[in-house]
């Protein structure tokens, strides 16, 4: 079978506003940690005012549900230690919304995904 490539797609807890400045560096630095401790390859991500959009490679041995648990679990947690002020926001139940939304991409489609995951910050919010 091997390795499969996914757009992911995920939101904060009410689709709030904090993954701006610090918060959203670091949990970019977070995912990049998480990533390589447990193997899953993360060839892009990029952050929005309420949501992430992550390329992710998943291993021939794992699942994306697997993956994502990992990524969106270790990041909430540790998040949350360091910015205990966000869980009266966040309702005290998480950083991220339950679920995600995913495409799987056959390798054509890499670079245009890559580009359009890559420029997220400078696309308006939608619901603002």
């Amino acid at each position: 079978m091997g390795e499969r490539i996914y757009h992911v797609w995920f939101g904060t807890k009410k689709r709030i506003a904090a993954l701006q400045g610090d918060i959203g560096s670091d949990i970019k630095q977070l995912l990049v940690e998480v990533a390589r401790e447990v193997g899953i390859g993360l060839m892009e991500m990029e952050t929005s005012a309420d949501h992430m959009h992550l390329v992710v490679r998943v291993p021939e041995d794992s699942t994306l549900s697997w993956v994502m648990h990992q990524l969106k679990g270790a990041s909430s947690r540790s998040i949350l230690l360091k910015y205990p002020e966000l869980r009266v926001d966040m309702a005290q139940h998480g950083f991220w919304q339950k679920g995600y939304g995913y495409r799987r991409l056959e390798r054509t489609e890499l670079p245009a995904v890559r580009n359009y995951v890559r420029t997220q910050e400078k696309r308006p919010l939608r619901h603002e």
